[in-house]
């Protein structure tokens, strides 16, 4: 019997990750749509369910340590497992450090680094003591930026928690390779229209392409993986 494959997406009300949830609930994932916006969360939702597919929303704030393990439980409770974790929810706050305050620079890392460890660590504890299937325990994508890659003016906060994020897929590579739970970086260029980009430019790629890329990348099964993808290294078309 086919074992239905499970995924929580985070930020999933709008942009990327609306995308990604939607990319998978049609290639028959059950998704678990989180996020801080319970409206736009069960909106993206309501779109797999009307094309055939299985999700369900769940309002919630990925800086919060007893709502994230409590949104993880939740999904086994529902499901029996948990095979993908898409850490994509994020913040973006832009000023000059001279102008930048203690709020906006812990918002910015609480939303984009620790949130996106407590989701991973939460994640990481149920995959590593479930059964395989295909070969595999489940998998970690994290969505990260060209400010993870290099820093700019006005970005100080937003650039700081992107390089961390690439630090904290580092190890949780190292330490749960072994495990069978694989971990990819998935650095998201300017090029993609989302949220935190110009939307109103016309060449932007649109959020699409990167719901299909991670579907494409989960399809990958058993020992192959690919520890980062970079949107700014690919061909446009």
């Amino acid at each position: 019997m086919r074992v239905r494959r499970v995924a929580l997406v985070t930020g999933a009300g709008s942009g990327l990750g609306r995308a990604v949830a939607l990319a998978l609930g049609a290639d028959g994932y059950a998704v678990v749509c989180a996020g801080r916006r319970a409206g736009r969360v069960a909106e993206t939702a309501g779109e797999i369910r009307s094309a055939g597919g299985e999700a369900v929303g769940v309002p919630l704030d990925v800086t919060v340590t007893e709502r994230v393990d409590a949104a993880v439980a939740g999904v086994v409770a529902s499901y029996g497992r948990l095979d993908v974790l898409v850490n994509n929810a994020g913040v973006f706050r832009k000023a000059e450090i001279v102008d930048l305050d203690d709020e906006a620079w812990r918002e910015t890392v609480d939303a984009n680094l620790t949130g996106a460890f407590l989701c991973a660590r939460a994640a990481a504890r149920q995959m590593t003591g479930q059964e395989p299937v295909a070969g595999e325990r489940g998998h970690i994508v994290n969505v990260n930026s060209g400010a993870g890659l290099r820093g700019y003016p006005t970005g100080a906060a937003y650039s700081a928690s992107k390089f961390g994020l690439l630090g904290l897929s580092d190890t949780l590579r190292q330490e749960l390779a072994g495990r069978h739970v694989k971990v990819t970086d998935l650095v998201v260029a300017a090029m993609v229209k989302s949220e935190l980009s110009n939307r109103a430019d016309p060449d932007r790629l649109e959020a699409s392409v990167v719901g299909d890329l991670v579907r494409d990348l989960l399809r990958l099964r058993g020992a192959a993986v690919v520890t980062r993808l970079d949107l700014g290294q690919l061909p446009a078309s």
